[in-house]
Parts: C-alpha cells; structure tokens; sequence
C-alpha cells in the first residue's frame, strides 16, 4: 500500500474479507449512515443493490469529466460519498486531483461523514504513474480505502481489503 497507493497504514487498520462486496455490506453496517449513501451516475449497480438490502437510502450523484458532482452531492445530505476516483465504472474516467480536495473538503464540513475510496483497476496502468490515492491525501481520516486482488491474483480467490481510519478500526475491533 504504501509503495504503490502512498497509503502508509499500520496492520491493525486493515481487513481482509471474502470480496469487495461483503466487505460493503460490512462497513455500511458499521457506519449506519442516516443520511444515506451517495454513489455515482453512472455508476456500479451492484453497490445500490448492497446498500439498498440493507434498507439505507441510495442517492445517484451525477458525474463529469472531473468525477462526482460535489455541488450536487452537497445537496443530497448523504453522510458517506461511495466514489471510484483512479477508473470509475463504467465510464473510465479519473477523478480530477482539485475535485479530490473539493472531496476531501465536503467530508470535513460534518464530524459524521466519510469517503469509500473503491480503488478499483487504481494499481495498473498503461503509462505513467498512478494518481494519488484519496487516502493518501487525506489528513482527517475521512477516507476508507477499499480495493481487491482480483487483477494481481486472481478473481476466483474473492479477496478484498479495507484500510479503516484511526476510530472506525477501533469500533471495528470493538463489535
């Protein structure tokens, strides 16, 4: 994480768990959000269906060429921003570095609210180095870095990992 992510987490901060799905399900259960969770649109179906099963309120976020509409998410009152900002579903798109500050921003402005940094595809690239991660970024401890070894080794393994801030790995560790 910290070579390829610039992510310098201790081991008591990651997860590892049978896919990316059931981890989701996992941390929307430990955050609860009431105000709901923003994701993207367009965007990844299947996280809705996750989060709608476990009856929390789903709230599209359009994008643009710079990713999620911070404007528009402001609006929604969602407590937690589900974002895939290296390579967004479908459309491929990465998330600007300046809308990741505006991000970053919005989560500070409440003490409740977070970032699921999906670093879906992140770690390989075509050329150049990767773009900063959100978690890397990030000196508040809003982020909660998610990402999978599908591509390294293998989706049949359904392994995934989260990095969880300072209080929410506590929490983890206490439930």
């Amino acid at each position: 994480l910290r070579q390829v992510r610039g992510i310098d987490a201790s081991p008591e901060h990651i997860v590892i768990g049978a896919g990316a799905q059931m981890l989701d399900a996992m941390l929307a259960q430990l955050i609860r959000p009431s105000g709901g969770i923003a994701l993207e649109d367009p965007g990844y179906p299947r996280l809705a269906q996750i989060y709608g099963s476990l009856g929390l309120q789903v709230v599209p976020v359009p994008i643009d060429d710079g990713g999620i509409v911070v404007e528009e998410l402001r609006r929604t009152g969602a407590q937690v921003a589900h974002v895939m900002p290296s390579h967004q579903f479908p459309t491929g798109i990465v998330t600007s570095i300046s809308r990741r500050y505006e991000l970053l921003a919005w989560a500070s402005e409440q003490p409740d609210r977070f970032i699921v940094e999906d670093d879906y595809d992140a770690a390989f690239r075509m050329a150049g180095r990767p773009v900063a991660s959100l978690t890397s970024i990030d000196v508040q401890g809003r982020v909660i870095y998610t990402d999978t070894f599908s591509k390294s080794l293998g989706p049949a393994l359904r392994m995934a990992f989260m990095v969880l801030p300072g209080p929410l790995a506590e929490e983890w560790d206490d439930k």
